[in-house]
């Protein structure tokens, strides 16, 4: 909800559309409207930007023309608010300071003071923002200018807000609702004050205060006019708060899509923060949240902004990084964190004193100490990181052309084992062609009684139709089931094994399974990137563990190593 109240005091007093320098020509209709009837047309416009934008130029373009100061200042003070860029809003409320200091008038220099404290506190710059609107209260009370004096109650609420203070600044917002609903219930500061008021209930958690304040906001406007985005965006963010996620995501979508084509960074980050928290809440998927969490700082970096709003996004994303176990990211977030806070801190002192002696005091010492105790911890972080890797580069040399050496050695060897493993296979496509033939066993091997060479023929043949339909992946083979399977017992199940294939039972289950895996791994770029654990599972294995053995005692090398070379 960032800045959400400040950027509909700037709509009404200090709003700002951005334009690109372009010569204005005034239409011959209002060639010679008068400066009244333009400033009437230009205040009954407010909720057609078009229309404001035409009468504040025109005005501005006339004014330029005139002596008479205040209506100078009009014109500059219409033209900050309808049309000019940010910085030259900026330079608009200076001159109208320079230009009406010394001028006995109601409404000037007050007006530019608070002008120029809503652009700066538009760009964080709260310790400016609070000294010029501190100079126009002096001013407006000199006058007796209660709107003015109202206006001031409500920047400092905005400042509030901004601090974190929502509950401080509910009793300025009241004061200026109840005489706005007295004095026109349907004026645009009537309205103004109720959005205000919506933000500091939801700051509150009181949402269905909150939902009733956007109703009536609501069935004053259209979908096509400023305010609409930020109501549905509001809107979407109350329903968060109420577990109803569904239509959470269906508002919060739709003010991305409008947020999204305008200069409103800041609560485009804010939509994606609570889009982010409706899926961990709700969806569980923190890879997913992770994407809408960085998009929101992302903005902020951009922007060069910071905010209380967007603390939790930060300790979100540090949440997110410490269960991914991704250091990097851990470490970055919480620097960011660090930033936020240091900013809050160094405005909270700055605002403490003035408010000390203006308004009230403000309790921000404990968070001072906190940040203070937080960059601390970063800075010895920083100091051991530096160390271990000014310590780690040196080695890091030496094993890089250490390993070089044996990379190449190791590659050699994997395209060896998938060449005899290749060959194999072709061998036994000729083995099984061969019908009723038997292969003799070694002649080394030590032959037992009792088992005919008939017999053996059986069981070699169910053997290499096992083999061939790749029976060995599956998981928990045992050799009195399997031998069961082949119609067969246990003890010439074991004695063709140990005398044809040259091994026990459970070396010829965990050779084919390897053998498997060394061509898939070869010939398979997406196996490659299973993790251990899922590879062994996917060829019969009951735990990566033993699949590590087995490969490591088939191949003389663990699985990473031969995987890491596959890749090259």
């Amino acid at each position: 909800m960032k800045n959400m109240p400040l950027i509909f005091l700037l709509l009404f007093t200090t709003a700002l559309f951005s334009q690109k320098k372009e010569t204005f020509i005034i239409p011959d209709s209002l060639k010679n409207t008068s400066f009244t009837e333009l400033e009437k047309r230009y205040e009954n416009s407010f909720l057609s930007k078009k229309n404001k934008k035409l009468y504040a130029n025109v005005y501005y373009q006339k004014s330029k023309l005139q002596n008479d100061k205040i209506i100078r200042a009009n014109g500059l003070y219409f033209f900050a608010i309808a049309v000019a860029s940010d910085t030259i809003a900026m330079q608009c409320s200076d001159s109208i300071i320079m230009l009406t200091k010394n001028v006995d008038d109601f409404n000037y220099p007050a007006r530019g003071y608070i002008l120029k404290s809503s652009f700066l506190m538009k760009n964080m710059d709260l310790r400016s923002s609070l000294n010029n609107v501190i100079e126009a209260e002096k001013y407006s009370l000199k006058k007796g200018n209660i709107e003015q004096n109202l206006l001031v109650n409500q920047q400092i609420a905005l400042i509030k807000i901004e601090l974190g203070k929502p509950k401080e600044a509910l009793p300025l917002i009241i004061k200026n609702y109840n005489y706005f609903k007295s004095k026109n219930p349907h004026s645009i500061d009537y309205l103004y004050t109720t959005w205000i008021l919506s933000d500091i209930y939801i700051r509150l958690k009181k949402i269905d205060t909150a939902l009733f304040y956007i109703k009536i906001l609501q069935n004053q406007i259209h979908s096509d006019d400023r305010f609409y985005k930020y109501s549905i965006m509001y809107e979407g963010i109350c329903y968060h708060f109420k577990k109803q996620y569904a239509k959470s995501n269906t508002l919060l979508d739709k003010a991305l899509i409008m947020l999204g084509s305008g200069n409103d960074k800041l609560n485009l980050a804010i939509s994606y923060y609570y889009r982010g928290e409706n899926i961990l809440q709700n969806e569980k998927n923190i890879i997913k949240a992770q994407s809408y969490f960085e998009k929101a700082d992302s903005i902020l970096v951009k922007s060069g902004s910071n905010t209380a709003d967007l603390q939790n996004n930060c300790i979100r994303l540090i949440e997110i990084s410490k269960k991914l176990k991704n250091n990097e990211k851990q470490l970055y977030y919480l620097n960011r964190l660090i930033e936020i806070d240091s900013y809050l801190n160094k405005n909270g002192i700055i605002l403490e004193e003035n408010i000390n002696n203006n308004y009230e005091r403000p309790h921000l010492l404990l968070e001072k100490e906190k940040v203070i105790a937080k960059i601390n911890t970063e800075k010895q972080l920083y100091i051991g990181i530096g160390f271990i890797i000014f310590i780690g580069l040196g080695f890091s040399l030496f094993y890089l052309s250490k390993t070089k050496k044996q990379n190449k050695l190791y590659e050699n060897r994997v395209n060896e084992l998938v060449q005899i493993y290749n060959e194999e296979n072709k061998n036994l496509e000729i083995q099984n062609s061969v019908s009723e033939t038997i292969i003799e066993p070694k002649e080394n091997t030590v032959k037992t009684v009792d088992l005919s060479k008939e017999k053996a023929v059986e069981i070699l043949k169910k053997l290499d139709e096992f083999e061939k339909n790749k029976g060995y992946l599956e998981a928990n083979i045992n050799q009195i089931d399997f031998a069961r399977k082949l119609e067969t017992n246990s003890t010439y199940l074991s004695k063709t094994i140990n005398q044809y294939k040259n091994k026990n039972f459970s070396q010829y289950i965990n050779d084919l399974r390897i053998e498997h895996t060394i061509t898939r791994l070869s010939e398979d770029k997406k196996f490659r990137n299973y993790s251990i654990k899922a590879i062994s599972e996917e060829v019969g294995f009951s735990n990566s563990e033993s699949f590590s053995k087995a490969f490591l005692k088939k191949t003389g090398y663990q699985p990473s190593y031969f995987i890491k070379n596959s890749e090259k």
